[in-house]
């Protein structure tokens, strides 16, 4: 917009001369609209100016480092509040059904992980069983879905204006534009750099140019670079479910006891924690997520809960249990915390298929 404020003012002061000079008076309209929409484009910048003044952010820097390539205004992620897991009984919110017969928007087959775009708050859920992604706003409406060479849609991550999304049954990693277009896949079948074999969890860290991409029948994390090309990768994480990165740590989650590795980027083993099984902490550990406490939020999807646990591996709290109401889950497949600080959790609840504490 600033741009085009420029080219109209140019242009306006041009034909105002040509006016001058010829006399002609057909050019008064052209000049009176160009200052219409000179003085629209003005009242639009002054908006976002004042938008983005009331949440930190000068303009200038804002326009020399915050545009990236497909134009849309990338945010510093604001600080998120401190999420109080004890006082979680109860959602806030729910939205969305699961019904295995109903492919109607807003309806899932199997509800699983989410992923939060900062720039506008929506919010994108893998829906596995229609092979397709969901997309709601920050008012928890519908807003579209798109399935483009889907294959076992699971794991789910946003970064640098692009959707990563592993193809479970496919075996590749594709990526889509926010919108859902599809502008690239890599990887097939097999153990090899860049094969892949029912990769499930994703994450992206920008600052270390990094792809984690958790494989569960490989048993290990395959570390690509931000170009898609290969890495590295970890191995011997046996029945790799999910990996989250912090800005010293890769956090794996995994179907051994214990469930819980964390490495650090030069991919040294730093401690194993969090032990599975009947009357232990966790059953059956399925997807993971650490706040900006380091805090690590794990959901087991057979005691039909979300374990919260310190940086240390303390348990903080249990969320949740088994049932149909609301606070109740069936299977919990995916967990996201807010920069409000919500906890979303998405299950098979038949009622409640996405609750937000």
């Amino acid at each position: 917009m600033e741009e085009e404020k420029k080219q109209m003012v140019t242009s306006k002061e041009f034909l105002s001369a040509l006016k001058g000079n010829t006399g002609k008076d057909v050019l008064d309209q052209s000049v009176a609209l160009m200052d219409e929409r000179i003085k629209e484009l003005e009242t639009k910048l002054e908006t976002i100016r004042l938008t983005y003044k009331n949440v930190g952010l000068e303009w200038d820097e804002l326009l020399e480092k915050r545009l990236g390539e497909t134009g849309r205004l990338r945010l510093n992620p604001r600080k998120t509040k401190a999420s109080d897991y004890k006082n979680m009984s109860q959602p806030v919110e729910v939205f969305g059904k699961h019904n295995k017969k109903d492919k109607s928007s807003g309806v899932f087959y199997f509800p699983g992980r989410i992923a939060i775009d900062p720039l506008t708050n929506n919010i994108y859920i893998c829906d596995d069983g229609w092979d397709r992604v969901q997309v709601f706003n920050s008012s928890y409406d519908f807003v579209f879905l798109f399935d483009h060479k889907m294959d076992g849609p699971i794991g789910i991550c946003i970064a640098q204006d692009k959707v990563y999304v592993p193809q479970f049954h496919s075996c590749c990693l594709n990526i889509y534009s926010m919108r859902g277009q599809l502008l690239h896949s890599v990887g097939s079948k097999g153990k090899n750099e860049l094969e892949f074999d029912s990769p499930l969890g994703i994450d992206i860290s920008i600052d270390k140019n990094s792809i984690y991409i958790t494989e569960l029948q490989n048993d290990r994390v395959q570390c690509l670079n931000l170009d898609l090309s290969f890495h590295s990768f970890i191995p011997d994480i046996y029945g790799a479910k999910d990996v989250k990165l912090t800005s010293t740590e890769v956090v794996m989650l995994c179907c051994s006891d214990p469930c819980l590795i964390i490495y650090n980027y030069a991919h040294e083993s730093v401690r194993h924690m969090i032990t599975t099984g009947v009357r232990k902490l966790i059953i059956n550990p399925e997807c993971l997520f650490v706040d900006e406490f380091a805090n690590i939020l794990i959901t087991d999807c057979v005691a039909h809960c979300v374990c919260v646990f310190s940086h240390e591996g303390e348990l903080i709290h249990k969320i949740g249990k088994e049932g149909q109401e609301r606070g109740e889950f069936i299977h919990t497949t995916g967990i996201y915390i807010n920069q409000e600080g919500r906890l979303l959790v998405s299950s098979d609840n038949p009622n409640h298929a996405i609750q937000i504490f």
